[in-house]
């Protein structure tokens, strides 16, 4: 259990929980453990987890299954909505999987904004997208629109039903639907129907 009153805080735990914040109001998604060794200079990751579960028993982060939210002092981090869960998306070759849960997940306020109604939730298979650090049971958090920009992260309707998230490129080769991994060949794409766009990802420690 959380402690709910907060501690004082070491020199280093400050410093983490700043790099912290500043990478989920830059990014909209906490950092990988790796990440955040790199950035306030840790380089085992071990000692990073300890420094993150001494956060979270000083109640200046909140775990829930392993996703990490900041439960900041000035409130900015401290408002949930909820938010549906659609179904499970791959994030490595398509599939016909799109299906509806009965299921909702408290997200913080702030990732969602003015969209709040217009956003859901996906659970993600696979790990097409790895290099772009959305990993395989990650849950990413997408805007409905059947519009998306060269370069965002789109969940992606295919002409035989299936449904995929890649990274859109558009440009006078065509359109393709671009994997984070060299492991995966881009999909050339002839009618373009997007679902949905990707705002931000629940990182899991």
């Amino acid at each position: 259990m959380v402690n709910k009153t907060r501690r004082e805080l070491t020199e280093r735990q400050r410093e983490i929980l700043a790099a912290i914040e500043g990478f989920v109001l830059e990014n909209g998604y906490a950092p990988t453990i790796r990440q955040l060794g790199g950035l306030v200079n840790i380089d085992n990751p071990s000692a990073v987890f300890k420094h993150v579960i001494s956060l979270e028993k000083k109640g200046y982060i909140r775990r829930t299954d392993g996703e990490v939210t900041l439960t900041g002092s000035s409130g900015v981090f401290d408002a949930y909505v909820k938010v549906p869960v659609v179904g499970i998306v791959p994030a490595g070759h398509p599939r016909e999987v799109f299906d509806m849960y009965d299921e909702a997940l408290d997200i913080p306020e702030w990732m969602v904004g003015r969209r709040r109604g217009n956003i859901f939730c996906i659970h993600v298979d696979g790990k097409s997208m790895i290099d772009a650090y959305i990993d395989d049971g990650d849950r990413v958090l997408v805007e409905r629109t059947n519009t998306a920009s060269s370069g965002e992260m789109v969940i992606a309707l295919l002409d035989d039903g299936a449904v995929t998230l890649k990274r859109l490129k558009t440009g006078k080769e065509g359109v393709f639907l671009i994997p984070e991994n060299p492991s995966f060949e881009p999909i050339p794409v002839d009618n373009l129907r997007i679902v949905g766009r990707v705002i931000g990802v629940l990182r899991k420690y």
